[in-house]
């Protein structure tokens, strides 16, 4: 694949947009049902290979139940996307990617602080621990930014092992996004009657005018899809809401230079573990430490600072049913790492990569920084 293919898609909201909560319809009773942004990975890869689908010319019955269809060799099935993968979804502020703040950075009423491993160990429940705690002690009233996102000025100050110099790096969700409550009913489209009772309140986002949603693609011949366009309007998200799509360039990744043998892995998109919050293929050896390894460079965990569990679930619309609910270690969890100094010249080749699993789905990048 060439390069300087137009492998990113950016979306941008016409009206409002609803992205529904992992919680069903049924369940909410008398709550109001929010949405959440950005939208899941699924959402905006089904869109995507919606429209795929159309510029192929697909009639979708066939699509469906025919296993050698030659669109599946294109874009995938419904058990696997292969040879299609992709990376995301982040926002976009005037067509630059924004990132999730790092767990591990604390605002307090003097400042930014961050935390990092302390040099002690602590009795818990994994053993001997090294405890996340404050780089600055003398900072206080510090909490973490859950719910917001950074430019890469702020980022790269992290990734270097300091923090922003200027509280305008973090950008807040209620810069991104205003709130509108909806209510809607049941209707019978036989009888044109409202049902009974299907009375129910939704949150919509409405992005502010800069923002938008970002994706990348991989693994896409655009050679098998001639008619696929650069820029169209389509259907995105839950209640029928509409927005424009561009195909364009893939901006690089920040990278900074790796000092030493103390790293931290900082999630840019949810990851999906087979135990819980800890990567695939690290072992306990002693205390609370970890061991394993990523692209063949060993790798010693030392501490960790992780969010709350992401839940998604979604409609299998081969199956018409719900989908099984998932739970993610939340982006913007760090990890804080030791290598041997041979290896710390490979670090850099880390930046982008992705780790855990449902890989093809976006899940798992991250970026690596110093502490």
């Amino acid at each position: 694949m060439n390069k300087n293919d137009k492998n990113q898609w950016h979306f941008q909201a016409l009206d409002t947009l609803f992205f529904r909560e992992s919680r069903p319809m049924e369940s909410i009773g008398g709550a109001q049902l929010q949405s959440v942004f950005p939208p899941p990975a699924r959402t905006i890869i089904g869109t995507i290979r919606c429209i795929m689908g159309e510029a192929y010319g697909v009639n979708w019955k066939e699509y469906e139940t025919q296993a050698d269809h030659p669109l599946k060799a294109i874009m995938g099935s419904a058990d696997s996307l292969s040879p299609l993968s992709f990376k995301g979804v982040f926002l976009l502020n005037k067509d630059k990617r924004l990132f999730p703040v790092p767990l591990a950075l604390l605002k307090g009423d003097t400042g930014f602080t961050r935390l990092e491993p302390s040099e002690k160990f602590t009795e818990c429940d994994l053993g001997l621990v090294r405890l996340p705690q404050k780089k600055d002690a003398s900072i206080l009233g510090v909490k973490s930014l859950e719910n917001a996102w950074m430019d890469e000025q702020g980022l790269l100050a992290f990734l270097n092992g300091g923090v922003p110099l200027n509280s305008k790096n973090i950008i807040s969700s209620k810069d991104l996004f205003d709130s509108e409550e909806r209510i809607g009913i049941g209707r019978d489209s036989i009888k044109g009657i409202v049902k009974e009772g299907l009375l129910y309140a939704t949150q919509h986002v409405r992005p502010k005018e800069d923002i938008g949603i970002g994706i990348v693609i991989n693994g896409l011949e655009l050679s098998k899809l001639p008619k696929l366009p650069e820029k169209g309007i389509s259907l995105l998200g839950s209640e029928g809401r509409m927005a424009s799509w561009v195909r364009e360039k893939v901006s690089p990744l920040p990278t900074v230079e790796i000092k030493g043998k103390n790293i931290v892995l900082v999630l840019l998109s949810h990851a999906k573990f087979q135990k819980g919050w800890l990567p695939d293929g690290f072992q306990k050896i002693e205390n609370g430490t970890f061991e394993g390894e990523i692209a063949g460079v060993k790798l010693r965990l030392i501490s960790a600072v992780i969010g709350k569990p992401v839940r998604e679930g979604g409609w299998d619309l081969v199956k018409k049913m719900p989908r099984a609910m998932d739970s993610f270690v939340p982006a913007g969890s760090c990890y804080f790492c030791e290598v041997d100094d041979a290896d710390v010249a490979n670090i850099s080749q880390f930046n982008g990569m992705q780790i855990g699993q449902d890989k093809e789905y976006g899940r798992g990048e991250i970026i690596v920084g110093n502490w």
